[in-house]
Formats: structure tokens, C-alpha cells, sequence
């Protein structure tokens, strides 16, 4: 696996999150297929969780990354 900074991994859950938000928003639409907007937030969510542990194993090593409640509102599953 390639090495990633944390720099980008916070923008890329930080993207996601705001994906999975925008999306909610659409699905609000009444002229939107509102089971395809949640299929794809669910995608959004398990790989949002993915680089959430990810970045969670790289501050057991560098205790300075800000921790995750500090730019994240989305709340994943350990």
C-alpha cells in the first residue's frame, strides 16, 4: 500500500464528508431516485470509515495529527 501523508488523508475524509452530506441534501429532491443517493452514501460511509481507522493507527504513531473529532463532524465505526 502506498504511503499517504496525513495532510491528504484528512482533505480525502474531510471530501467524503461533505460527499455523503451533499448527497443527503439531493436525496431530498423529490424528482431523485432516493434509493440511488443512499447506495452511494453508503459507499461513501464504508470507505469514510476505512480511512478513518486508517488515520486513527497513524496518531497512535504521530500523537501531533489532530484527532479525529477536530475536523470530522461524521461519526464512523471502530
Amino acid at each position: 500500500m502506498p504511503n499517504i501523508d496525513s495532510s491528504s488523508l484528512i482533505m480525502c475524509l474531510q471530501g467524503l464528508e461533505r460527499a455523503i452530506e451533499y448527497n443527503e441534501f439531493l436525496s431530498q429532491s423529490e424528482s431523485v431516485e432516493k434509493d440511488d443517493y443512499e447506495e452511494v452514501n453508503y459507499r461513501f460511509e464504508l470507505t469514510l470509515n476505512k480511512l478513518a481507522k486508517v488515520y486513527l493507527e497513524e496518531r497512535e504513531v504521530n500523537c501531533s495529527l489532530i484527532p479525529l473529532e477536530g475536523f470530522l463532524k461524521y461519526k464512523f465505526v471502530e
